[in-house]
């Protein structure tokens, strides 16, 4: 059965541990290079996440036995070492980006590893197979490759606030799709972002200059993790859930519409007026599709567990003195 307190108190650890650590490593230096802020954090979001597993009672299984096994312990924390090293001088912009082509690639594959989809010929055949990882590749390149790109023409907050709505988004619909593991375990990472991305936003609070001509450093790690987190989570929550492919889709592409505040007219505004309508871009969609999978949920799966909470009330009331 959901447990909102035991969500509440995982995003609540992941969210304080991710703010402290990366505060504690930036704050106190004057001038941190990007490369460092980078540093510090990926070191902030994996000890994020680590704790709001642990405190939401996330069981992960060493060696990795699911999908969702191997999307924390392989996937994120590679994520976290390209995105470490795309951020250090002396490595080469196309070795990183080969890197990142690298991991899009292998990502659908381990993902499916050890599943019917891989072993089993009847359930896929080569071609189903080659468009639909064909599909995923296309996809997570132009989410992460457009989001990496705008982060350093029009940088802003925004950008992973966005990819944390949409993550959160994506954990609700799995949830209400049956797939209540995927979505709680999507929560500390939403969590874990957020409190990254406030604190590096609150660095450039101390920086002299206007605010508005005070440079944002969004750390490349930030949207690395950001997008294969929901990437994987939305993946699983289709092949291993009910989540239906349009909304996987939705959602999936949803902080790719930050782009369209890019346009002349938009542009020109303020930057918090250009954030605010980055996210409210972004929200609608994630709104309506939240809208339709409640709709679905409430309608096939809302019977099923009420009259599984009755059942176990009942046994409790019959085994009781």
């Amino acid at each position: 059965m959901p447990d909102p307190i035991l969500y509440a108190r995982a995003i609540l650890a992941a969210l304080i541990a991710s703010a402290v650590i990366v505060a504690a490593l930036v704050w106190p230096r004057r001038s941190s290079t990007p490369a460092w802020i980078n540093t510090a954090s990926g070191i902030a979001i994996g000890i994020g996440l680590i704790a709001g597993l642990w405190v939401g009672s996330v069981h992960v299984s060493v060696p990795p036995a699911t999908a969702l096994d191997r999307l924390l312990l392989l996937i994120l924390p590679a994520v976290l070492l390209v995105e470490w090293a795309a951020a250090l001088p002396r490595v080469a912009t196309g070795f990183v980006w080969l890197l990142r082509i690298s991991l899009v690639l292998l990502v659908p594959r381990v993902l499916l590893h050890g599943s019917v989809y891989v072993n089993n010929p009847d359930e896929w055949t080569v071609w189903q197979s080659a468009i639909t990882i064909g599909v995923c590749w296309t996809l997570l390149s132009i989410c992460w490759g457009g989001l990496l790109t705008l982060a350093r023409r029009s940088p802003g907050i925004s950008i992973p606030v966005s990819l944390c709505l949409s993550l959160q988004a994506a954990a609700a619909t799995v949830m209400m799709a049956g797939y209540l593991k995927g979505g709680e375990a999507a929560m500390p990472i939403v969590a874990a972002l957020l409190g990254t991305a406030i604190v590096v936003w609150a660095v450039r609070g101390r920086r002299r200059g206007p605010v508005d001509e005070r440079p944002l450093l969004l750390p490349p790690v930030l949207i690395g993790v950001g997008v294969i987190g929901l990437f994987g989570i939305l993946f699983i929550g289709h092949f291993f859930g009910r989540v239906t492919d349009g909304r996987a889709v939705t959602i999936g592409v949803a902080p790719v519409l930050v782009w369209v505040a890019e346009l002349r007219p938009l542009k020109q505004q303020r930057p918090w007026i250009v954030g605010a309508i980055r996210l409210a871009l972004v929200s609608i969609p994630l709104l309506v599709t939240l809208a339709l999978a409640k709709r679905d949920y409430d309608r096939d799966l809302a019977p099923l567990v009420v009259m599984t909470s009755v059942d176990v009330l009942t046994e409790s009331a019959l085994g009781s003195p």
